[in-house]
């Protein structure tokens, strides 16, 4: 049967066998659609037309992580298939949730047996795998202490934060998502997980408010993680999305917690670092703060005793050795990453700050550089 031979990746995908196909026709009936789903919660619908069999699918009414791929292949013992080929095989099928799929069958089969009613559908028991949430059931005396659970590890969550500890965060936040996991079945939505990362946000901003980062700072950071999961179409970079932004506040909240500067000179520090790369002007400055330029130099000097286009001179040189000791690229390209397209001026500027060259600075330590010497 073509349908098996170009739609399954392992044997352990029973359902999808010709032979099991064609059994279940013959104990069918044409007054129901059959919503099938096997192992991997890859799913079909079939149903008869007279005495055809038709099939709309395969389809996934879910997306999946590589955790979720660990997760069922910890399972059912399969040891013969890589996560990387599962995940790209599950990829080339449409996500569709099953309501969706069911109503595109009956407004098909409508269209057919418009004298006859919208037919039933049945699930026949042998879908997804429910062992991991039964042997957690039992491991728990009732429902409440999951949620007491969940409590604690949103409160140690946010102490987390509040402190600037990303290990300690991250740690707590592994074990909410591990407790949420319980309770649904193994994958997830795009838009579940866009909601999820939404939840993180908030959490993140209350946390950050207590530890007393400024307003601009956190929407700054919330922005980004927005902006980029908002057009995002794979959950893995999705939740590394929400793991970085949890690291970029609790970075911030370290600086804030380690020197005595005003909430403005926080910001400006924010926006400069979120900006080097960019043309710099000073008035626009001033006007993302809110300030006048007169104000803005005059507060500079006295908390970093410098002024915003020196300060940015020296995080653009900083950035330019952390090019130059991570990479091989020219030059030219590491002036124009740091936003100083000449790169000459480049070179001038690096010279009167390191007193060496940027290939002097290379050779001295970029540990590629070395291994090829």
């Amino acid at each position: 049967m073509e349908f098996s031979k170009h739609n399954t990746i392992h044997r352990i995908q029973l359902i999808f066998n010709s032979d099991a196909i064609l059994t279940m026709k013959n104990n069918m009936s044409k007054d129901y659609i059959y919503l099938l789903a096997d192992i991997f919660n890859i799913s079909i619908i079939v149903f008869l037309i007279d005495e055809e069999l038709y099939i709309l699918g395969p389809f996934t009414p879910l997306l999946h992580t590589r955790e979720d791929a660990n997760q069922i292949f910890r399972e059912n013992n399969i040891d013969d298939l890589s996560i990387s080929d599962y995940l790209r095989y599950r990829n080339l099928f449409p996500t569709i949730n099953e309501d969706l799929a069911i109503h595109i069958v009956n407004s098909f089969l409508k269209q057919i047996e418009a004298d006859k009613a919208t037919r039933k559908v049945k699930r026949p028991n042998f879908s997804y795998n429910n062992a991991n949430y039964d042997n957690y059931e039992s491991s728990r005396d009732n429902y409440v202490d999951l949620l007491q659970i969940r409590y604690e590890n949103e409160n140690l969550f946010m102490d987390s934060i509040i402190r600037g500890d990303s290990a300690s965060a991250l740690k707590y936040l592994g074990k909410m998502q591990k407790d949420v996991s319980y309770v649904k079945k193994i994958g997830s939505t795009l838009e579940n997980e866009r909601i999820g990362n939404a939840i993180t946000r908030t959490t993140l901003r209350l946390a950050s408010q207590k530890a007393g980062l400024s307003a601009y700072i956190i929407d700054q950071i919330s922005s980004k993680n927005t902006r980029r999961t908002f057009s995002e179409k794979n959950i893995d970079k999705i939740l590394e999305y929400k793991k970085e932004m949890v690291i970029e506040f609790c970075d911030a909240i370290q600086k804030l917690h380690k020197n005595n500067y005003s909430s403005i000179i926080n910001n400006c520090l924010k926006y400069l670092e979120d900006h080097y790369y960019e043309d710099f002007y000073l008035d626009l400055l001033a006007d993302e703060m809110s300030i006048s330029k007169s104000y803005l130099l005059k507060l500079f000097k006295k908390e970093l005793g410098t002024s915003p286009t020196k300060y940015l001179r020296k995080l653009r040189i900083q950035k330019a050795c952390q090019l130059l000791e991570t990479t091989t690229n020219s030059i030219q390209e590491i002036s124009e990453d740091i936003g100083i397209v000449d790169s000459n001026y480049f070179v001038k500027l690096f010279k009167r700050e390191k007193e060496m060259t940027p290939s002097q600075y290379r050779k001295a330590h970029n540990s590629t550089t070395k291994k090829l010497i």
